[in-house]
């Protein structure tokens, strides 16, 4: 069978993945968009009711349209997806328009960049506000950073950030992804994509979608193994692995002597990449101390009985007598996990709590906190970076103290900003994207195609790395697009006011090579 196809209309013949054939898309897609707002348009004039949901997200004029109630879809900014994320969308649009003065004025090159994530929230969505808040800071201050200083390396091409909508349960991926692959061939191209915020399979489909079209990613806060550059092409990841996470769980527990055994606790959803990664991870880097066996529970425990869901659970850790719990599941049920442990019949037992994760919103949770203060739990967690950074009470990072320095210019002063990891991990995300481009074919005086970018991903390395705020970030195919020097920190939950309350052991660097 021939790979050429031949257009009805024109009779030309073409390649599926041709520039020609995406443009010729992209236009086929914004004239049904165009006659779709006429037709709306229209209809005011017959049945105001029936227009009405239409213009819900920038009244039929922006990208973002409403679908099932969300709005959902790419901006540049100006439409602002929740109340809470108002200043700092205000603050990436005027980024957005300074970069495009700077560009025409100078006569540089500018591209565009977009930031795929969920930016609705629901009380079952998958990322919080407050996540969302603190990865969209993060990235405003890596553009920021990138189009004003050389801190991030020559400042050429100019960049634009985009927002880009899946939905608070990533329910409208396709949408977005869509108007994404529209970008690519725009006057200002689209040449990244970064952000992709959870480990799901939605993620991975869109990721491949992407991938197929040529267009390089950068991810944000997903962390299951897999979703990297070994599993698909031109897909790099910011923050640490799932086996990242088990690594330095490891080196804390090969560090002490008093913890010797432990039991597994993991969610039992099948299609939750995070947690099924995580519970491999564990097993492949932990199993030595694994002498129990494993306690399955059902995912979304909230939902499903509450803390009553683990209570025979809590009663075999008690019996069992191990020192430490592994536990493979999401912060919403890890909540529900210490309440129940909070009212286990062993209570007089200590009993230490691991798991790993990007950033969490835990250290700010008075409840959780009372909890495990008051009930002989030790809690600690594997994460992508460590909220004593900010504070001055551990050592940070070599890049760390340039990009809270812009932070506090250009956000806020508030080392608890910093806390859930969030900022830090989207800052590198798109710093790790504009490095690509920038040194795709630097002799042009062109955008570079998307294409060359992906080409340019895995030389990030060398004199190429990233000065990132979690590390000074290497790239390359020996680790399948993780990146090498990003340090995993052991946090303690609470985080102690004391430092001598702090894991003894050095902060576990991935390995470069």
């Amino acid at each position: 069978m021939s790979d050429i196809d031949v257009d009805d209309d024109t009779g030309i013949g073409f390649s599926r993945g041709s520039r020609w054939w995406r443009t010729r898309r992209r236009k086929q897609r914004r004239l049904a968009a165009f006659l779709a707002v006429v037709v709306a348009l229209a209809a005011l004039g017959v049945g105001v009711k029936w227009a009405y949901p239409q213009f819900q997200c920038g009244f039929g004029f922006s990208q973002v349209r409403q679908v099932d109630g969300e709005c959902v879809g790419v901006t540049d900014g100006s439409y602002v997806f929740q109340e809470q994320f108002t200043e700092v969308q205000e603050n990436i649009k005027a980024e957005n328009d300074w970069a495009a003065e700077q560009a025409e004025a100078e006569d540089q090159p500018l591209v565009r960049i977009a930031l795929l994530t969920t930016l609705t929230t629901t009380d079952d969505s998958a990322m919080s506000g407050d996540k969302i808040q603190s990865a969209l800071e993060g990235a405003y201050v890596a553009l920021h950073r990138a189009n004003r200083t050389r801190e991030l390396g020559d400042p050429q091409p100019y960049v634009q950030l985009y927002l880009a909508n899946e939905g608070a349960r990533q329910s409208h991926w396709e949408l977005a992804v869509g108007q994404l692959e529209d970008m690519v061939d725009d006057e200002v191209p689209l040449v990244a994509v970064i952000g992709q915020g959870v480990s799901s399979d939605a993620t991975v489909q869109a990721a491949e979608r992407l991938a197929a079209d040529g267009i390089p990613m950068v991810t944000g806060v997903t962390t299951a193994d897999g979703i990297d550059h070994g599993s698909i092409d031109g897909l790099l990841r910011a923050a640490p692995s799932n086996t990242d996470f088990a690594v330095a769980l490891r080196r804390h527990l090969d560090a002490q002597d008093e913890l010797d055994s432990a039991i597994m606790v993991y969610d039992s959803t099948a299609q939750d990449r995070y947690t099924t990664t995580l519970r491999t991870a564990y097993e492949a880097q932990l199993g030595e101390y694994l002498t129990s066996s494993d306690q399955p529970f059902p995912g979304r425990s909230i939902e499903t009985g509450g803390p009553e869901v683990f209570d025979p659970i809590t009663r075999n850790i008690c019996t069992d007598g191990s020192d430490v719990v592994l536990f493979a599941g999401r912060e919403p049920d890890l909540k529900v996990f210490i309440e129940a442990l909070s009212v286990r019949a062993c209570d007089e037992q200590p009993l230490t709590v691991m798991f790993g994760v990007t950033g969490t919103d835990l250290q700010h949770d008075a409840e959780v906190l009372q909890q495990i203060s008051e009930n002989n739990l030790n809690v600690l967690y594997a994460a992508g970076s460590d909220p004593g950074w900010a504070t001055g009470a551990t050592p940070a990072p070599e890049g760390f103290a340039a990009f809270q320095e812009h932070f506090a210019k250009l956000v806020t002063d508030d080392p608890a900003a910093l806390s859930d990891g969030y900022a830090v991990t989207y800052h590198d995300s798109l710093a790790t994207a504009i490095g690509a481009v920038r040194i795709t074919n630097p002799w042009e005086d062109k955008a570079p195609l998307p294409e060359d970018v992906r080409e340019h991903l895995l030389l990030l390395n060398s004199e190429q790395v990233v000065r990132g705020a979690t590390g000074t970030l290497s790239f390359a195919s020996n680790r399948g697009g993780n990146p090498g020097g990003k340090w995993v920190p052991v946090v303690p939950l609470p985080y102690p006011e004391d430092p001598a309350g702090l894991p003894a052991e050095d902060t576990y660097v991935t390995p470069v090579e």
